[in-house]
């Protein structure tokens, strides 16, 4: 469950009910075709990731995203034409002029900073690279999207990401399961950050992931599906690059405490990340584990 804050006024209050929310399945990804077991990157255990199916255009048309934490922006892969790109489940999203977003539209000068941007330029370029060395390319594009709301109902609202053109690394793996990757951190640009600034839900968000890892799970944006019992709460700041962030006090291994004290400055913030199938500590933390095991 994460909650983000803006600088939205008094409508942006919890559970006031002013607003929508919504219900997303999640289902877990499967290994890209041809991959064995033994060429994972992992010795012991696969990765583990999980997408949705969101709508976008007019008419709309599904698109399968990975959901990241971790990140903000959204892309999906497209036909502008496209330079790089592997073959995914659906036909590639083609913009038409009027969706490309120019560069003096304030979602390009949040993305891009306080760059100055190109005057006679028609569109607005982006680059994300990920922790993978994996990378996307492409221009922000605006579109319809369509959402349904708890009660059943079809909502349709603007939706601004990543046109994207040229995918690489792991991102050309072929053929992929998804079309690009929903981007959910903290940052301007995520899904619920724009929602959020438009009235649209309140500042809040979660996912819910079976223990069973071939099982499915669920997404929901907007407070109506908060869970009201069963759940630990841990305070969330915002991290570095808008990602989601907490505060380690202590490592337990069982029921002893890790002699980590003297090194806790190392582990004193650890990010949020959907996009990740592991927990990583620094490497005196890791040391100080393993010699309880």
């Amino acid at each position: 469950l994460y909650s983000f804050s803006f600088s939205g006024g008094d409508d942006w209050k919890w559970g006031e009910g002013r607003a929508s929310s919504f219900l997303l399945p999640l289902h877990p990804k499967p290994k890209p075709a041809g991959v064995k077991a033994e060429d994972s990157t992992t010795a012991v255990l696969p990765e583990r990731h999980y997408f949705t199916s969101i709508n976008i255009g007019n008419p709309a048309r599904p698109y399968f995203l990975d959901i990241d934490t971790g990140s903000a922006l959204t892309w999906i892969q497209c036909d502008a034409p496209c330079t790089n790109c592997t073959k995914g489940p659906h036909p590639l999203y083609k913009p038409a002029k009027e969706n490309i977003v120019p560069p003096k539209d304030s979602h390009c000068q949040e993305l891009q900073g306080n760059q100055d941007y190109c005057d006679t330029c028609k569109q607005c370029d982006y680059e994300i690279a990920y922790a993978d060395r994996s990378s996307s390319a492409g221009v922000l594009a605006r579109d319809n999207m369509r959402l349904i709301t708890a009660d059943g109902e079809r909502q349709n609202m603007d939706f601004v990401f990543g046109c994207a053109h040229d995918q690489q690394g792991k991102l050309l793996d072929s053929p992929a399961s998804t079309d690009g990757i929903l981007g959910l951190s903290n940052g301007a640009m995520s899904l619920p950050t724009q929602l959020a600034k438009q009235g649209i839900i309140s500042n809040v968000f979660g996912h819910c992931i079976a223990t069973d890892p071939s099982s499915s799970g669920y997404m929901f944006l907007g407070d109506d599906y908060v869970p009201r019992w069963g759940m630990t709460w841990v305070p969330v700041r915002n991290g570095p690059e808008d990602v989601y962030s907490t505060v380690v006090q202590k490592v337990n291994y069982g029921g002893q405490e890790l002699n980590v004290r003297e090194q806790a400055g190392k582990l004193t913030q650890v990010i949020f990340d959907s996009g990740s199938s592991y927990t990583y500590f620094p490497h005196e933390i890791y040391t100080s584990l393993i010699a309880s095991v």
